[in-house]
């Protein structure tokens, strides 16, 4: 085994290098303890004091106008009671719609109204001597006419006096605007008579 060589000497053991000195480990201290200091011992934040609003004053109360009071008297509209004014001036009266009379049966007119008729007279001698007249009817009722509705007188005149005089009628029944002809003989002659009527008798 060899010996070691002299003046040399083996260790196990590293060699450590310079630690910090103790004024920079004193210094860090004194910075640790015033952070410390300066968190935990913050002085407190000053209060600010909360002020109560000013409360409004209430308006002033005006005074309120003077109101006179009317008559009123309840009106009913849409089954709610309201109240209404009573008018001062009288309402116009509803006009009056005068009622039509009532209209009565027309009146029958009388045959001289609604019947026309014309004649005229020519001398016969067959059968005997006559003046022979005609008259034609027209018969402007709404009705028909009996024989007996139609009665004529003829005459004849002479000197202002009645000579002779005959009835006719018509054989039968007239009807409403409708016409017909009498035919009648007057006894004599026209040199006789100065005037021959024929008039319708009612």
């Amino acid at each position: 085994m060899d010996e070691p060589s002299r003046g040399y000497r083996y260790s196990s053991a590293r060699k450590r290098g310079p630690g910090p000195s103790p004024a920079v480990l004193a210094a860090a201290v004194i910075v640790v303890l015033l952070v410390s200091l300066a968190v935990f011992h913050r002085p407190p934040e000053p209060e600010v004091a909360v002020v109560p609003p000013t409360p409004t004053p209430p308006p002033s109360p005006t005074a309120a106008p003077t109101v006179t009071p009317t008559a009123t008297s309840p009106v009913e509209l849409s089954s709610e009671w309201v109240e209404a004014s009573t008018p001062a001036d009288t309402p116009t009266p509803w006009p009056t719609i005068p009622v039509p009379a009532r209209r009565g049966p027309t009146p029958t007119p009388r045959v001289s109204e609604c019947v026309s008729f014309a004649w005229s007279t020519v001398q016969a001698f067959i059968p005997s001597a006559q003046v022979l007249t005609e008259i034609r009817i027209r018969n402007d009722c709404n009705r028909d006419l009996a024989p007996t509705d139609l009665m004529f007188e003829i005459s004849g005149w002479r000197d202002g006096g009645l000579i002779r005089s005959v009835n006719a009628m018509p054989f039968d029944r007239v009807r409403g605007r409708h016409s017909d002809i009498i035919s009648v003989g007057l006894p004599g002659s026209l040199d006789w008579y100065d005037e021959v009527r024929v008039e319708l008798v009612e």
